[in-house]
C-alpha cells in the first residue's frame, strides 16, 4: 500500500495518511505491554506502540488490519443519527435535535413531540457519546409509542377477526418483529414503530395467526392470507425491506 503522506513524531506520536484507509495516529506508549489498535467515529483510528517495538514491525501489522480498520469506519460512517433534509429526524411522534450547551455533560431529554440532545458545544454531533445518547432518546420514544399504539391496535385487530390472544409483551427486539408463544402470549418489538401503518397490522395478524397455527405451514399462510385480504405475500416482502434496530 502506497503512503500518501507521513507525518513526523511529535512527542511520540506520528500521524501517517494511507490513500485506501485515511489518517491513522501511531502513539509510542513505554508503558504499554503489547500493540493496540483503537478505531472510533469520534477520534479515528489511534495505534499505540509499546516501547520494544519498532514503527515498521507497527506499521506492518496495522495494514494487514486494514479491511478490518476500513470496515470499522464505515460502520461509524452509516450509523451516525443524520437529520434529514427538513434538519429533523423523526419517529412517530418525536422529532430529534442536537442542542449545543455550555457545559461538559450529555443529557437526553425526551417529552413528546421532541427528542433533545443536549451536548457541550466543543463537540460534533458525530462524537459517540452524542450518538449514543442519541440512539437512546430514539429508543426511548419507540418504547413510549409502542405501548401507546399497539396494545390498542392488537385488541382492534383481534377482536375483528376473532383471535383470542394471554398477554401482550412489549421489549427491544432486534432479531424479530414479533413472536407467539405456546401459552399465546405475544411480543413486539418496539422497532414496529418505524413500520407504517399497513406492515405494522401485518405483523400483528401474522401473530394473531400463530395462536391458530403454531407453524409456518400452508395452512398458517392461507389463514394470514384470508385476514390479509390476498396480500400476506405481498406484504411479507413489503416487511423485508425495513430492518428492526436503528
Amino acid at each position: 500500500m502506497d503512503i500518501k503522506k507521513i507525518g513526523l513524531f511529535t512527542s511520540g506520536i506520528k500521524r501517517v495518511d494511507y490513500p485506501e484507509i485515511g489518517s491513522i495516529t501511531y502513539k509510542r506508549n513505554s508503558r504499554a505491554r503489547r500493540l493496540s489498535i483503537s478505531v472510533k467515529g469520534s477520534t479515528g483510528v489511534k495505534v499505540t506502540i509499546p516501547g520494544t517495538l519498532s514503527f515498521r514491525s507497527a506499521e506492518e501489522f496495522v495494514l494487514t488490519k486494514s479491511k478490518w480498520i476500513t470496515e470499522k469506519l464505515l460502520y461509524f460512517k452509516n450509523n451516525i443519527i443524520k437529520l434529514e433534509q427538513s434538519g429533523q429526524f423523526q419517529t412517530r411522534k418525536h422529532t430529534l435535535h442536537y442542542i449545543p450547551i455550555e457545559g461538559d455533560k450529555i443529557i437526553v431529554k425526551v417529552k413528546s413531540p421532541s427528542i433533545n440532545v443536549n451536548f457541550p458545544k466543543n463537540l460534533d454531533i458525530q462524537n459517540e457519546q452524542i450518538q449514543l445518547a442519541a440512539r437512546k432518546g430514539i429508543e426511548l420514544a419507540y418504547r413510549i409509542e409502542a405501548h401507546e399504539y399497539l396494545p390498542q391496535r392488537v385488541k382492534e385487530l383481534a377482536d375483528l377477526n376473532g383471535f383470542k390472544y394471554n398477554r401482550i409483551g412489549i421489549k427491544k427486539a432486534t432479531s424479530r418483529w414479533g413472536s407467539c408463544s405456546v401459552r399465546n402470549n405475544l411480543n413486539f418489538s418496539i422497532f414496529l414503530m418505524k413500520l407504517p401503518d399497513n406492515l405494522i397490522d401485518y405483523i400483528i395478524l401474522h401473530e394473531l395467526c400463530h395462536t391458530i397455527h403454531k407453524n409456518h405451514g400452508p395452512k398458517f399462510w392461507e389463514e394470514l392470507d384470508r385476514k390479509t385480504g390476498g396480500n400476506a405475500k405481498r406484504l411479507s416482502k413489503e416487511v423485508k425491506k425495513y430492518r428492526t434496530g436503528i
